[in-house]
């Protein structure tokens, strides 16, 4: 009953949460989705309203340059073509001024193809209706001024025909004076010429009189409608005020930015987009710098190697070459998945426990830290460390086995009195040797050789016999004669005799090693009587030229310096 209300609330529990997930994710994709929306459509607004400003901007100049062209066409013509203009002007405006659509430039905004199509429109009318404004008025002033330059020429002549009644006026009473003056009495008598002369003085200036006042008074209603307008300067479209025009787009850019600016997606895109180049390159660098490498590695230096000589371990290490037994004809696999030993009198093994199966009670062990003292980052490295040293004062029996891994198999090398094994103690478990004697291990560096290089294998790691190597390999281990040449894998390769000829080998084709399926070379081994070891399946190796992770492949790498 308890399993059952456990599996319930587990399954009820996990359905939930999946539940609440689902909701979290469908949510989260729903702003994203609404952001990424209003950012294009803002985005895409915003970009057509510019490009109708500056389209207007373009239009204006070239309305302007017309209007001012046509205007100071007119500055010599006469009232009567100016009131014309002025009309088609204010014509224009009224046309324009209906089809003016004020509500255009708000947000949220139309559609993109309905937007740009009325923005141009109504950018362009703004502009034409303001230089149509400038132009009318200024007609306007233009036609005052020649209006007031015909009223000032009416009123000089008015003033002229004045200024003669006047005089005219004057000269008849000047006349009147002088007859009185010369005949006091006959111009009173009635009868007489001077009588007669000064009556008809009399009445041709009460005529001048008339005359003088109508002259006086039509001059003065002159002077009262004659104003004092000036004519303008050259026509000039105002900048200021034409941008001015555009203000309600402006205005319009000035809010999409501002819904923009608040948009988490147009925060994130200028800083992203600024470095996106860097961050191709880098990738793009990351993509094709190793595969340059690894072709300069294939076409040019691995080529290189395999032309050089093969290195002789015997002769260049300057240690004795012998070979190993070899197994029965045909069979070259010398591991099992467990393996009897007899173990004599004065013999010693040391071996890491877990491959310890049996051993007879009757036996001593004891722990030994390290393989050998004089190599301990090599024993550390290897893992040859906190070993069971088992010896035994009468023959014993003890069986080794791979118990923690069910791939792994062991095998017994044998290398008699005189016989030396370059061998990495990777693959080593356990050896078997005389308790009285040091075991024979050497270390030895080969710097000068570009075969070493290119595998990375600096460092080479003897050991001579009389001694017996308990070696480890995934799904077993072989032994076989190099004879006229053999090649294998790197990864795969735990060591070989000394009189064998070691060189390297370019791998058959470019692409598997391109796509780190294989290695760059393979270890060639030649030489009749030499003979060679390795593990079917290496584990390390299992994809040449990667690995599980960048610290992993690191150290794999310092290892194969150091020869282990």
């Amino acid at each position: 009953m308890r399993q059952l209300l456990t599996a319930i609330l587990r399954f009820l529990l996990r359905h939930a949460l999946q539940f609440v997930l689902f909701i979290v994710i469908l949510l989260a994709g729903r702003l994203l989705l609404a952001e990424w929306r209003a950012y294009s459509a803002g985005s895409e607004a915003v970009a057509v309203l510019r490009l109708a400003a500056d389209g207007a901007d373009h239009h204006g100049a070239g309305l302007a340059a017309a209007a001012t062209a046509r205007v100071n066409a007119l500055q010599k013509t006469s009232h009567t073509a100016i009131a014309a203009r002025l009309a088609q002007v204010q014509a224009q405006l009224t046309a324009l001024r209906a089809r003016q659509q004020a509500s255009l430039f708000t947000v949220p905004l139309p559609d993109a193809s309905t937007l740009a199509r009325h923005a141009q429109e109504e950018a362009a009318r703004r502009v034409e209706i303001e230089v149509l404004v400038q132009e009318a008025r200024y007609l306007t002033a233009l036609q005052a001024a020649v209006s007031g330059e015909d009223a000032r020429h009416t009123l000089a002549r008015l003033h002229a025909e004045h200024v003669r009644a006047y005089a005219a006026l004057q000269n008849n009473l000047r006349q009147r004076r002088q007859l009185e003056a010369q005949h006091p009495l006959a111009a009173r008598l009635p009868g007489s010429d001077a009588y007669a002369r000064l009556s008809q003085l009399e009445a041709q200036g009460q005529r001048l009189r008339e005359i003088n006042l109508q002259a006086y008074q039509a001059w003065a209603a002159q002077r009262a409608r004659t104003g004092n307008a000036a004519r303008p300067a050259p026509f000039a479209i105002d900048e200021q005020a034409l941008r001015g025009a555009l203000a309600p787009i402006q205005k319009a850019i000035a809010a999409g930015e501002g819904q923009l600016a608040r948009n988490w997606i147009a925060r994130w895109r200028a800083p992203v987009m600024d470095v996106a180049p860097t961050a191709a390159l880098l990738v793009l660098s990351a993509i094709l710098l190793p595969a340059a490498i690894k072709a300069f590695f294939y076409f040019v230096l691995a080529p290189v190697a395999s032309r050089l000589p093969p290195l002789s371990i015997a002769r260049e290490l300057q240690v004795a070459g012998s070979s190993l037994p070899l197994p029965p004809h045909g069979e070259s696999r010398i591991s099992a998945v467990s393996q009897g030993l007899l173990l004599q009198p004065g013999q010693q093994m040391l071996i890491h426990p877990e491959y310890l199966q049996s051993s007879p009670v009757s036996s001593t062990k004891r722990t030994q830290w390290l393989l050998d003292w004089r190599f301990p980052f090599t024993s550390l490295a290897a893992g040859m460390v906190a070993l069971t040293r088992l010896h035994s004062d009468e023959e014993a029996c003890v069986t080794i086995s791979a118990s923690d891994d069910p791939l792994l198999e062991v095998a017994v090398v044998h290398l008699p009195a005189g016989s030396a094994l370059v061998f990495q103690p990777r693959g080593l478990v356990g050896l078997v040797c005389d308790s009285n004697q040091p075991l024979a291990i050497s270390s030895h560096w080969r710097l000068g050789s570009l075969h070493a290089w290119l595998t990375l294998q600096l460092r080479f790691i003897v050991f001579r016999g009389p001694v017996t190597l308990l070696v480890r390999g995934c799904r077993g281990v072989r032994l076989e004669r190099a004879g006229q040449g053999r090649s294998i894998s790197q990864s795969a390769t735990l060591g070989f005799t000394t009189d064998v000829l070691y060189s390297t080998l370019r791998s058959e084709t470019f692409i598997p090693y391109l796509r780190g399926q294989q290695a760059l070379l393979n270890d060639r081994f030649d030489g009749d009587n030499g003979v060679y070891l390795y593990e079917e399946t290496p584990r390390h190796g299992k994809q040449p030229g990667k690995a599980g992770s960048w610290f992993e492949g690191f150290t794999d790498a310092i290892l194969k310096v150091f020869g282990i």
